[in-house]
């Protein structure tokens, strides 16, 4: 019984923990574009 609801939690932590990921990595790669064109204007 204490097993399934570890195991319950975990799902719901991990339910709850990938949007947020998503969010972040999205957001970086967004922010990491941004960046890179920057330079490459600066650069030339």
């Amino acid at each position: 019984m204490a097993e399934a609801k570890g195991n319950q939690l975990a799902t719901i932590s991990v339910y709850l923990n990938t949007p947020i990921i998503a969010v972040l990595l999205g957001v970086g790669f967004v922010l990491g574009s941004i960046l890179f064109a920057g330079i490459l204007l600066i650069a030339r």
